[in-house]
């Protein structure tokens, strides 16, 4: 989080400034993490989050940028720093005392703060399924620490920095730092944000300070690699009484004058005055070790891509396009994982052991080994050695990492069966109060947020607005763990890559609404406003959750004989299914195809879009394959130029023919959206022509006009620009139309 206190002390570094019509870097954490903090009114932390709350704060806030002509850039944090770890767990029970402060509901400092566990998914997802009014927000995530990144992209394109982390004052940011306190997105006026721009140049000036000691300065003031002890401090500053900025203000003034005890100072490089300043600071405090102190200093002068994993090329594209957890880096390299604490029923275990064992068979497709989690044990931070779960021999053999996104017959009971296992058998439930999620009650609940504006829904805003005035520490567990299960499948199906449909988590979740909800007089009256299909469609859902055991205390080994089924009980549930599926539970298009999909915007929530990198129609319709219960209005289809590279022209028409037949059984109205200009596609897109007016396949025809507008296509001469993707968005929005 940067150099402690420094924020303090930089005001009188800043300059007031408009922000209007320029290029911003974001330090994507700490937009998220602050979005969420100061939202007005304050967003949900005491009952598991409000996403739907959190989701309109963030689209309020890009809204913002983009009516004042601000172009925004997100870099997000990929996996900690090993060599922050030890900061890092002494955070984790910080984060703990907060959450327990949070639980009991006494009176909170202004920083007394727990970032609910979905909040980073939800970030991400939307800047991936993008803002109304908006053309793309771009963004990346790391597969390590943001920090280089952020600077190394603010000063190619000359433009400042916008975080809450002061490690931006030590960087030499061209452009300057934008303080997100300062910045008061919410007074626009005319255009124009007011904010306050920081400087190095002006912070040194002020402090009489050569800007090449600035991470000397950091490093021995305390960031997140390293830091003086107080009594070491407070020498450093000259002064006896601990006070934050005065200690603050007597180091600087301690660097200030370093250049006088070192000879011929002038002609030494910025390294070597950083190493000569060091070895002073460190002889005026007697301290001996300086490996820490010299780590540190580097941070700040690393600005090149310094991720050194151990993950396959496929997955780093995947973490850094926000479709693959982060977190696959942590434990592929670290052999690591922080589990944040969350605000929950203390008397009781972790809610994060609600998730174990999907957890192992998470970390069983990742290394095979164990892994160290640190998690809470009673009211302490603990480290555990976690025992992956491997795949059988058989299953590894298509499983392995360097291949798992090439394997056509993706294994979706891996997901659906470990999902099942965790919520219905949480690991030693005998310690554990039963959970709400065994008794079926918690997904219908969450089924009832998903509706149109009638008497039903402004009922539900009502009871979301009113809050909660008795907080049931046994409701809170219950939903924390169904957050944790929830989170850790999803990134388990992400690792899989997505055999199951990813839910829009956005809308999921609202913490303060489903406390509420876990009244039963209350769900009785919102029954009773329940009409027509939402009515069906909730019965329906409610009887496939609801167990087969009738006895109010039934025991986990009896949980376990509920999930040996016969052959048909199984057939029975999917009947269920098929008669849900009927039920017009349906997206109105399916929009299927290569990376070439990846930017995207259709801003229409009945269509999917499903973006599946290197995908072949082979692939394709492979994927069509795991949706066939399902019916769509229109599917379209836009593959084609991985198959050309890939094998003969014959074979290809052969499997293109192949996945637009078997889509015309999923949908009466299927379309193809032809190939970009190509010198090695111009067969394919005659071909193309002729065949789909044949077959009664609608074509989208990308050709002429990509074509007749150059810079719409990329170097490599097939995937599009930003420009490009806008231009097949239009196309496909007409042919929706």
């Amino acid at each position: 989080m940067g150099v402690s206190n420094l924020e303090k002390i930089i005001d009188s570094s800043c300059e007031e400034v408009e922000i209007e019509k320029v290029d911003v870097i974001i330090d994507g954490a700490a937009l998220y993490y602050f979005l969420y903090f100061n939202s007005d009114p304050k967003l949900d932390q005491r009952c598991g989050g409000d996403y739907p709350g959190f989701k309109d704060e963030v689209c309020k806030f890009f809204t913002t940028l983009h009516n004042c002509g601000v172009t925004p850039y997100v870099i997000l944090d990929g996996a900690t720093d090993r060599d922050k770890r030890t900061t890092s767990v002494f955070r984790l029970g910080d984060k703990l005392e907060k959450a327990k402060k949070i639980e009991t509901g006494g009176t909170l400092e202004k920083e007394d703060n727990v970032l609910p566990p979905l909040v980073k998914d939800v970030f991400i997802e939307i800047l991936t399924e993008g803002i109304k009014g908006i053309e793309g927000i771009k963004f990346k995530v790391c597969l390590g620490e943001a920090d280089p990144e952020v600077v190394s992209a603010a000063n190619q394109k000359q433009c400042a920095v916008l975080s809450r982390d002061t490690d931006f004052c030590i960087f030499d940011v061209h452009k300057g730092f934008l303080y997100l306190d300062n910045f008061e997105w919410k007074k626009e006026k005319n255009g124009k944000i007011p904010a306050k721009l920081y400087t190095r140049s002006k912070f040194c000036e002020r402090f009489k300070l050569e800007p090449a000691l600035m991470p000397v300065f950091a490093s021995t003031a305390g960031n997140d690699y390293s830091k003086l002890k107080d009594d070491k401090k407070l020498k450093l500053a000259g002064i006896e009484t601990r006070d934050d900025i005065k200690i603050l203000k007597g180091i600087l003034s301690f660097f200030s004058k370093v250049p006088e005890e070192i000879e011929g100072w002038g002609g030494l490089s910025a390294s070597e005055k950083r190493s000569k300043a060091l070895t002073v600071t460190l002889g005026h405090v007697d301290v001996k070790e300086r490996q820490t102190f010299e780590r540190s200093i580097q941070k700040y002068d690393e600005l090149e891509k310094t991720e050194n994993t151990s993950s396959p090329p496929w997955v780093c594209e995947k973490v850094e396009r926000g479709e693959l957890t982060s977190f696959v880096i942590s434990v592929v390299d670290q052999k690591t994982i922080l589990l944040t604490p969350l605000v929950e029923d203390f008397s009781q275990r972790s809610s994060y052991k609600a998730a174990y064992r999907i957890r192992q068979y998470f970390y069983g497709l990742l290394t095979g080994g164990n892994i160290t989690e640190y998690d809470r044990d009673g009211e302490e931070i603990k480290d555990y050695r976690v025992t992956s779960i491997l795949p059988s021999s058989d299953e590894q053999k298509q499983l392995k990492l360097q291949r798992l996104h090439k394997v056509l017959r993706l294994i979706t009971e891996y997901v659906f069966c470990v999902t099942a296992a965790a919520l219905l058998l949480p690991h030693q439930p005998e310690q554990e109060e039963k959970l709400l999620l065994v008794s079926g009650s918690v997904a219908p609940k969450l089924c009832l947020t998903l509706s149109v504006e009638d008497e039903f829904e402004r009922r539900m805003k009502a009871l979301k607005d009113e809050g909660v005035s008795i907080w049931q520490p046994r409701v809170a567990h219950a939903f924390s763990q169904w957050q944790c299960c929830m989170r850790q499948s999803l990134h388990l199906n992400q690792l899989l890559c997505s055999p199951l449909p990813e839910p829009q988590c956005a809308r999921l979740y609202c913490g303060p609404l489903l406390h509420r909800l876990a009244d039963e007089d209350t769900i009785k009256q919102l029954e009773k406003t329940l009409r027509g299909e939402k009515k069906e469609l909730y019965k329906y859902l409610k009887t496939i959750l609801k167990p087969k055991s009738t006895g109010e205390g039934s025991s986990s080994e009896e949980e376990c004989q509920q999930l040996q089924k016969t052959e048909e009980e199984e057939n029975s549930d999917e009947d269920l299914i098929t008669s849900l599926d009927n039920l017009h539970i349906m997206e109105t298009t399916l929009v299927i195809g290569d990376s070439a999909l990846r930017n995207l915007r259709l801003d229409t929530p009945e269509i999917r879009i499903k973006c599946i990198p290197e995908a072949t129609a082979p692939v394709i319709e492979a994927e069509l394959k795991l949706l066939a219960k399902r019916r769509f209005q229109k599917i379209v289809i836009h593959v084609g130029s991985n198959d050309i590279q890939l094998q003969q022209f014959e074979d290809t028409k052969n499997s293109i023919e192949s996945v637009c037949n078997f889509a015309r059984t999923m949908s009466d109205t299927v379309a193809f959206s032809g190939p970009f200009p190509n010198e090695t596609m111009l067969s394919l897109n005659r071909w193309l022509l002729e065949w789909c007016s044949e077959n009664n396949v609608v074509f989208i025809d990308n050709w002429q006009t990509f074509s007749e507008n150059p810079g719409l296509i990329e170097e490599d001469g097939i995937h599009p620009t930003l420009d490009g993707a806008a231009l097949l968005s239009r196309h496909l929005k007409d042919f929706l139309s």
